[in-house]
């Protein structure tokens, strides 16, 4: 059996769930009061509406699961209990936000962060890799030879199998990772290995708490490693001669109308979108 690349994601969701809800509670009883209840608990501990509809989403999934699958008889009263959500845009720094948060990272006070977190950086703003897509990349799908990165289905979140160009910067943080590898490990299969004595030579898996570390120490505005990802599509975007259909392939998304959702236009760039109108003054 497939095992979900949300796998992860979906314990941690869990684990709210049986945080609030009782071992003896039984499913057939579960009812409208017992859900209003844990939205109001997670809502006072100042969860979002979204992660919050997440939560109830996955629960919601499970009634119907064992619905189907066990022909259980139950009731489903997660429906009709969504939350409305904030539809804000997500954040994209501008390239002197990411120069800054590229120099704050390569002065992290751990070693062990500065032989990694800056090429995390530049991997995310030149490749349009998603951080899961970068943490979890082994040396077999490093193409040094051909200069790309090989995603298999089993690898990225739109279950398609893609290339990743790399241009001069990426390939150049990949080589100092790999010397990296060489110094400490050489037999690991990951890109991304920790030196630090406690984890030495496991994969590193989370980079959130150093990246926002980073953020702070550059005294730039709120920013996660998804940004990154953000930032680069934006940017592809906007440089001259861009095409929108090999952006969307690289960025591994199946439609168009994802890869908009991923362009942000700072309100210089839409200045400049009508000062090139012809002139119409005779």
């Amino acid at each position: 059996m497939d095992v979900k690349r949300s796998t992860g994601t979906d314990k941690k969701r869990f684990k709210a769930l049986a945080e609030y809800f009782p071992e003896s509670l039984f499913m057939n009883t579960l009812c409208n009061v017992d859900v209003l209840g844990y939205i109001a608990y997670r809502q006072d501990r100042g969860i979002a509406n979204k992660t919050i509809n997440k939560e109830l989403s996955l629960l919601s999934s499970t009634i119907r699961w064992a619905k189907q699958k066990l022909d259980w008889e139950l009731p489903n009263p997660v429906v009709g209990k969504r939350l409305p959500e904030e539809n804000d845009e997500a954040r994209c720094l501008t390239v002197d936000e990411f120069s800054k948060l590229l120099c704050s990272a390569k002065q992290a006070w751990s070693s062990h962060t500065r032989r990694y977190l800056p090429e995390f950086c530049i991997l995310g703003f030149c490749t349009m890799m998603r951080p899961g897509e970068m943490l979890e990349l082994d040396w077999e799908r490093v193409d040094f030879a051909n200069e790309v990165v090989r995603l298999e289905v089993e690898h990225t979140k739109g279950k398609a199998r893609r290339l990743v160009p790399l241009n001069d910067e990426a390939f150049a943080a990949l080589l100092r990772l790999r010397r990296v590898c060489d110094e400490y490990f050489p037999d690991t299969p990951w890109v991304f290995t920790h030196t630090k004595p406690r984890y030495f030579g496991k994969r590193i898996q989370d980079v959130r708490k150093v990246f926002q570390t980073a953020v702070d120490r550059a005294g730039i505005a709120h920013a996660t490693p998804h940004c990154l990802r953000h930032t680069s599509i934006t940017e592809c975007v906007h440089a001259p001669n861009a095409n929108l259909v090999d952006i969307s392939r690289v960025a591994g998304h199946r439609n168009l109308k994802t890869t908009m959702g991923y362009v942000h236009t700072a309100d210089k760039r839409l200045r400049e979108v009508v000062a090139n109108l012809p002139s119409v003054q005779r």
